[in-house]
């Protein structure tokens, strides 16, 4: 549907409950070998103007610059690993991939917990630079060191449904494979005890992000398997937890259409039926066949009192969603507003008088609690 850049969760959301903010300069494995030690007191000082730079931008030009005047340093995966932090929070992508490569080439004894490290940042990394297949490789590659590695569930969880391979058994397997990291994603969430220095409310602000970002997932998995009963039910609970992410409402408003027209298409053949179930009663003249029209007719007349009664309540729900998606604009507006506007027009006798104030009334709606 669109970038999964855009649309995936980052694999640093929730930084309360992920824990991976500060980098790891001396990991307890790493603690418990020997120590690195300076070879001159010019490496020493440099090394030590490095560590206590506080400026990401000047921390990574200091670690390029220790490394290139002192190759040999016993400090060099330490750097690495600053160097990595650096550029991934300036940004820069490329050299936190180009980065993490040299790391793995020249340290793949280094720990699981520095290596968690360095490729949590480069699955981040790769994401960003909207390379699907090194992020899951990436994400596979932490999962082999970790299992319960949360970044990785919630990146694999999130950007598998969205690019399906054309083969149909490659795409049930991939949908499988994130249903069930969304699920593991969920559990961990859900396992997760409040850290002592976050409040109340920051606590129960990242949660729901990430707990609406799980089933936000699931949701896709659903909708890519076209059960759109099921893929209402998770938006409906991803969007209660966080009101502002178009995305969702917008998929939400789509899994609603999609029932709309499976309800109308079942009325219709329902119509289609009772005709010719009045028609058979008509024309039997044995009682228990009479009986037997009468009673199939009825079950007929119930069904179709029940999808009279569905059709225009997913249609409505449907409406609602689109109108708050294209609210809170985003990448889906476009897309959001062109549904909105055939559904709208639909129910409005082909006019779309009053659908800007149906929007706003939908956005006023997301502000109250």
């Amino acid at each position: 549907m669109s970038s999964f850049k855009k649309w995936a969760t980052s694999a640093i959301a929730g930084c309360f409950l992920l824990g991976v903010g500060a980098a790891p300069l001396l990991s307890q494995a790493a603690a418990e070998q020997k120590q690195p030690q300076a070879k001159t007191k010019a490496e020493y000082d440099a090394y030590m103007a490095l560590y206590q730079e506080s400026v990401p931008a000047k921390k990574a030009e200091l670690a390029v610059k220790f490394l290139a005047d002192h190759p040999e340093t016993e400090f060099k995966m330490f750097v690495y690993q600053m160097q990595i932090d650096s550029y991934a929070r300036i940004g820069n992508f490329d050299k936190v991939v180009e980065t993490g490569e040299k790391f793995a080439t020249d340290f793949p004894q280094a720990d699981a917990g520095t290596k968690k490290f360095v490729m949590q940042r480069m699955m981040t990394s790769y994401q960003q630079k909207n390379d699907f297949a090194k992020t899951v490789e990436y994400g596979d590659k932490l999962l082999t060191i970790d299992p319960k590695d949360l970044p990785s569930l919630l990146t694999l969880s999130s950007i598998l449904p969205e690019r399906l391979p054309s083969e149909e058994d490659k795409k049930v397997a991939q949908l499988d494979k994130a249903l069930d990291y969304a699920n593991r994603a969920k559990a961990e969430i859900e396992a997760y005890q409040k850290p002592t220095q976050v409040t109340d409310e920051q606590w129960n602000l990242e949660r729901n992000k990430l707990l609406a970002t799980v089933n936000s997932s699931i949701g896709l998995v659903h909708l890519n398997r076209k059960d759109y009963e099921k893929a209402t039910k998770q938006y409906e609970i991803s969007t209660n937890l966080t009101k502002s992410n178009p995305i969702d409402f917008y998929r939400l408003g789509i899994a609603y259409t999609f029932l709309a027209r499976n309800m109308a298409k079942e009325l219709n053949d329902l119509v289609a039926a009772m005709n010719q179930a009045q028609t058979e009663l008509q024309n039997a003249q044995d009682a228990a066949v009479r009986d037997e029209k009468e009673k199939k007719l009825l079950e007929l007349k119930a069904k179709s009192q029940d999808s009279e009664r569905l059709f225009p309540e997913m249609r409505d729900k449907a409406i609602d969603s689109l109108a708050k998606s294209v609210y809170l604009k985003g990448v889906t507006e476009t897309q959001a507003r062109t549904e909105l506007e055939r559904l709208y027009k639909s129910k409005n006798n082909n006019t779309l008088d009053g659908i800007d104030t149906l929007i706003a009334q939908a956005g006023e709606s997301l502000k109250r609690p």
